[in-house]
Order: C-alpha cells, then structure tokens, then sequence
C-alpha cells in the first residue's frame, strides 16, 4: 500500500536524516496547518494555528514502518510514542487539499523555542546551526 507522508525537518533533502528517505518517491513541496518548536536537534510539529513549510512522499508499508521506528512510534501507544502519526490536509502546493500523514511530536514542550515562520530550513540557517 502506498502512503502519502508529509516531512517537515531532518528527515528532508540536506538534513542530518535525509538518507532514511531514501527510495520514497518526492510529490512535492507544501504546507500544512501547525506551529513548530525548536527541539534541540530536530523540530516539532503540534497542533496549532501557523503554517509548517516541508515536502510530500508517497511511501510504501515498509518504508513507514521504517520511519515510525526513526520518529519513535510505538505502535498502538500513543502514550509511549515520542511521535504520532496523523492525518491533516495540505495547504498549499501540488497536493492542496489532500489528506496526508505527518508525524506529531507527542511530548511535553515547556520551554521549548518555537520557530514562528515554520520553516525548519530557514530557521536552522537563521540560527547558525547544523541540521
């Protein structure tokens, strides 16, 4: 089966994760509703009004399964999972309007920064940083 997967930080072309992406097919760039902060090494998208700018692949069963274990799902327990899958609906870009999945950061952000603009890219080059 294949599924539609929305990425929005080191998982995207040039990051730190980049590789782990490898063999999905890239639909597109877009974006979706949410707000992000920055978690140390990797951003965090939660639910929110903003907009969260990334990219769209289309991803085999496999190749999920393989990215739930990099995001630190649990299957079936949300509440052990680092990240959540979920659905939400594109808002700009190729796929408009399109229900896809994306991962949820699934863990208390108190004092976490949050990168206003939503863009993972810009803001790791705003601040000097590495991805």
């Amino acid at each position: 089966m294949k599924h539609i997967i929305f990425i929005y930080g080191t998982l995207m072309p040039g990051l730190r994760l980049e590789a782990e992406m490898h063999g999905a097919r890239f639909m597109g760039p877009a974006q979706v509703q949410g707000r992000l902060v920055d978690l140390g090494s990797y951003p965090g998208l939660l639910p929110g009004e903003g907009q969260v700018t990334g990219e769209v692949y289309e991803a085999d069963d496999a190749h999920l399964t393989r990215l739930d274990g990099v995001e630190g799902v649990v299957p079936g327990d949300r509440a052990e999972s680092h990240y959540w899958r979920e659905v939400v609906t594109v808002l700009s870009g190729p796929l408009q309007g399109q229900q896809v999945q994306t991962y949820v950061y699934n863990r208390p952000t108190d004092g976490c920064t949050p990168i206003p603009h939503g863009d993972y890219r810009r803001y790791i080059r705003e601040v000097g940083r590495e991805s």
